[in-house]
């Protein structure tokens, strides 16, 4: 299981994004930046990059969009 947490701040929901990397699925958690609660959850399958990369272009910019897509491909 891998974990990383990427805090963008304003151009985000919530302010940071939490990617936790299975086996075989990938969980993307919206987290407030000041409280750290969790706004929003969502869990993939590890091929689904199509679904994930619309999924985080929803939730901030496409800039971090793609950092976060090239961290779960690699």
């Amino acid at each position: 299981m891998k974990t990383k947490t990427f805090k963008i701040g304003e151009y985000c929901l919530g302010g940071i994004i939490k990617v936790i990397i299975k086996k075989n699925s990938v969980n993307i958690l919206c987290l407030d930046y000041y409280t750290k609660k969790e706004i929003h959850n969502e869990t993939f399958n590890i091929n689904d990059i199509y679904l994930i990369d619309d999924f985080l272009n929803v939730l901030t910019s496409c800039y971090y969009a793609d950092k976060i897509i090239n961290y779960i491909k690699s």
